[in-house]
């Protein structure tokens, strides 16, 4: 009854904060790598990188920017009130920031995975969004909620790109939608089923709900999933295999639609 009461809250939660189409539809056609130089060519203001970001910390002690690509960037409380300035009130946990480096007058400074770096963020026209960001439920033993989940799952167009770091597990989803309705997205797990000590392999499974009928349109953005801390201590190995499995056009049931692999030490969102 327990673990039925908590799934049901979760997906509560997750209707009340879905996802609408126009924050969907967020621009990603640049096809940002983890940390990219961006430079048009024509201006000298453009800022020098953009990342896909896990946001630690708060308005009163400082934000950190834990990127993807591996190291920590450490934004000046005034740019976040110029670029970001409802940050505070958003509860935002993954994003895409543009930035340039604080103590880089020449412009010459490349980032590295491992150090930290103080930023200035930068207005930018394809960046500074939040990612849509959804949870992963524990449907252990709760044969109900698994099949309730699979009842009510709709398929994907496509799975690109997954990659997993600093808490959550990413993929860029090509999702058919209806104008105007509400998308409602998790991920989950089973202990005994997708937990694969022996091979050092975990498996997710998503869960999509497009609320229509009438699910003509397509779009395409990169979204999060929380990971599960407490399968840490499942494994003996500093790393693990992370497979996404999901519903697709082609294939009626589940299939393994993304793969890569991930540090045991990520699974854990930081906290600082």
């Amino acid at each position: 009854r327990d673990n039925k009461e908590n799934l049901e809250n979760d997906l509560i939660s997750e209707k009340m904060k879905a996802l609408k189409v126009s924050t969907f539809l967020a621009a990603l056609a640049a096809a940002f790598t983890f940390s990219s130089c961006l430079d048009d060519g024509n201006s000298d203001t453009a800022p020098r990188f953009t990342s896909y970001v896990t946001i630690a910390g708060d308005a009163t002690f400082g934000y950190t920017f834990h990127s993807d690509f591996g190291c920590t960037l450490k934004p000046t409380s005034a740019s976040i009130q110029e670029v970001l300035p409802g940050l505070s009130q958003a509860k935002v946990k993954r994003a895409v920031v543009a930035f340039d480096l604080l103590n880089d007058a020449d412009g010459t400074m490349q980032l590295e995975a491992g150090k930290t770096y103080d930023i200035v963020l930068r207005s930018h026209y394809y960046a500074n969004y939040a990612l849509p960001t959804y949870n992963t439920i524990d449907v252990t033993g709760n044969v109900t909620a698994t099949d309730t989940l699979k009842a009510n799952n709709d398929r994907i167009i496509a799975m690109d790109d997954v990659w997993a770091i600093n808490g959550y597990v990413n993929a860029n989803l090509t999702l058919p939608f209806e104008n105007g309705k509400s998308i409602y997205m998790n991920t989950y797990y089973d202990h005994e089923k997708d937990i694969d000590s022996e091979n050092n392999t975990l498996y997710l499974n998503l869960y999509y709900n497009n609320n229509s009928i009438n699910a003509y349109n397509q779009g395409k953005s990169v979204i999060s999933f929380d990971l599960p801390e407490d399968v840490a201590y499942e494994f003996m190995t500093d790393s693990i295999n992370l497979v996404l499995r999901a519903v697709t056009e082609e294939r009626g049931d589940y299939i393994e639609a993304g793969k890569c692999r991930v540090a045991i030490k990520d699974l854990f969102a930081p906290m600082y």
